[in-house]
């Protein structure tokens, strides 16, 4: 996997944590296993096969490029990275993170997501009444969109609770790795639905009456994907985010607490008052990761 810029995964953790957050708040309810609104929630169900992105990291990557350049310019897209220089790929990446020089961050920001019964009706209605063509584009848009956004979430959480992401668990379930597949089914449940082989190692324990296995499976599906409290949610979701385009070890802590103050993160709700504080919460959040997601944070 290469390493995107600096800026990229700056902007993708100031775009990202606020919506994030707002999702792992709630998951990590023991009464919430799905998504707070329920219209996002059928999206999920609906788009389930998105497990199957998480076979490979690019794939994720993929979506959302897709549905910013559409399937033609994607392919064009394709063809010229193909050719391209590593250097020539990396002043790319480069391109998108910077906003001044092109509107892909303004695209993906134009995206605004309903957020009352109403506002889902008012843009069902607005969808209706395009022309056909029009909105099939848009309803694909919409579809590549929500992959992306399932995928990396989720994806992004199994690294903050397991550091691992899915795309590494999920391949070394699928060679047959159990602890790998009760991990992966902790963060996301669909993949028991819609990943085949998830689908049939579960089928294959009811089969052989595998109760051990089988309780396990059922814990993990029974509860939060997250053990215990997150006490700083957004803040956390932000070293995840971080940390998924592996630049979390390599910022300072100082720039670190800067992109907490862009993405509207408040400093003494999450104790980062200063860079002393945030040093001490990012040694919590890694102490947290090794034990699987167990709250274990001091004042």
């Amino acid at each position: 996997m290469m390493k995107t810029s600096k800026e990229q995964a700056i902007k993708s953790a100031i775009r990202l944590t606020p919506q994030y957050a707002g999702w792992i708040n709630h998951l990590q309810d023991d009464k919430h296993q799905s998504f707070p609104d329920p219209e996002i929630a059928n999206i999920q169900n609906n788009l389930g096969k998105y497990v199957l992105m998480y076979d490979d990291e690019r794939k994720i990557g993929r979506a959302l490029f897709l549905m910013l350049f559409g399937e033609e310019g994607f392919k064009e897209l394709s063809d010229d990275l193909e050719t391209a220089t590593e250097a020539e790929r990396q002043e790319w990446l480069d391109d998108i993170a910077n906003p001044e020089s092109n509107d892909l961050a303004e695209a993906f920001n134009a995206i605004e997501i309903p957020s009352t019964p109403e506002e889902w009706q008012l843009a069902r209605e607005a969808g209706d009444k395009l022309p056909e063509e029009e909105r099939k584009r848009l309803e694909k848009q919409g579809a590549y969109f929500w992959c992306f956004s399932f995928s990396s979430f989720f994806n992004t959480l199994s690294l903050m609770v397991h550091g691992a992401r899915l795309t590494t668990l999920v391949p070394k379930a699928i060679t047959g790795d159990d602890d790998a597949f009760l991990k992966a089914i902790q963060i996301d449940r669909m993949l028991l639905l819609h990943y085949p082989y998830f689908r049939d190692r579960k089928f294959k324990a009811q089969y052989e009456r595998d109760t051990d296995f089988l309780s396990k499976i059922s814990y993990r599906e029974s509860n939060s994907p997250i053990r215990g409290r997150v006490h700083y949610p957004a803040l956390y979701m932000l070293f995840g985010i971080l940390d998924s385009f592996m630049w979390l070890n390599d910022l300072k802590h100082k720039e670190i607490l800067d992109i907490c103050d862009q993405a509207g993160l408040d400093r003494y709700q999450n104790r980062i008052e200063d860079v002393g504080y945030l040093t001490k919460r990012l040694s919590e959040y890694r102490k947290w990761q090794k034990t699987g997601g167990v709250s274990m944070h001091s004042n």
